[in-house]
This record gives C-alpha cells, structure tokens and sequence, in this order.
C-alpha cells in the first residue's frame, strides 16, 4: 500500500537494520553525531522507525514514539534530493493513518519554517513550545487529532 502525492507513488514500511546505510545517506546528521546514530539505531531495532521510498529509493524516515500517552514524531528527515516533492506530506499523511491513538504530536524548531509549513498544510496546529532544548531556538510543538481506525498498522508501532 502507499500514498500518491501528484503522479509519485510512495510506499511506506517499518525500516530494518539493513536500511541504515540508506538512512545515513537520507540523514548525513547520522554520519556526523554519533548519538543521533544510536537513537536511529534502536528506533530501527525496536520497530520505531518507518521509511518512505520512492520506487526502490529511501527517500525519507521518521521515528515514532511516546509522549504522556500519545504518538509522537521524534524525528522526519527527508533527503535533501527528495524536498518539496511530498515526501514529508506523505509520511505524516501515513502517520496519521496508521496512529493508534488519538492524537499524533510532532515538533520542530522555530527557526525551521519549512517544517511548520509542512505540518501546518498537513492538518497540525500549533500546541506550545519548549525552551532550550536548542539555545535560543525554542521548539515549538503541534498536534492532530487522528481518527483511530481498526484498520491494520505499521507492524510494531512502538516507541
């Protein structure tokens, strides 16, 4: 199953350990900071990472998890090649889908306006901000409201 954003059909599954160089190649942070590697690691060995891919291309992940009780997206990376094609619309679009409970919470910093963009033209609204995380650049958090369906989910949507 996947998504069509105009005429490009991307397809979404939970990643496996034999993705990570490809994630290293959507993600270069990974190559960079170590402790970034390892959170994406144990995302991807306890099934918290999903990836998009366009035709055999990974062209984008993001990791799920846990905040007081409701999905968040800890992390969306979309390759640099692949930006403003619909790649990140379609992984919170399949997000939105698959979440199994009834909020969906993702953050960004405030410096980053593309990714408020992003989640704003993907139905989220703004819910608060947290200070320093990053110096002087507070992150601000959205939301939606997702119906939960008893349609099948990504296999192992766990933190």
């Amino acid at each position: 199953m996947g998504t069509f954003i105009g005429s490009t059909l991307f397809t979404f599954r939970a990643a496996a350990k034999s993705d990570l160089p490809a994630l290293r190649f959507v993600d270069p942070l990974l190559r960079a900071d170590p402790d970034r590697a390892d959170i994406v690691d144990a995302a991807v060995e306890a099934g918290g990472c999903w990836i998009a891919r366009d035709g055999d291309e990974v062209v984008g992940y993001l990791l799920n998890g846990d905040l007081l009780g409701h999905r968040f997206i800890n992390l969306l990376v979309v390759a640099v090649g692949s930006r403003r094609q619909g790649v990140g619309q379609a992984l919170l679009d399949e997000a939105c889908r698959k979440c199994d409970r009834p909020k969906l919470f993702v953050s960004c910093n405030r410096s980053n306006v593309a990714a408020q963009g992003l989640f704003e033209k993907c139905g989220f609204e703004r819910s608060g901000q947290i200070y320093n995380l990053d110096q002087g650049d507070p992150e601000l958090v959205y939301y939606k409201e997702v119906a939960v369906q008893s349609a099948p989910r990504f296999e192992n949507f766990k933190p």
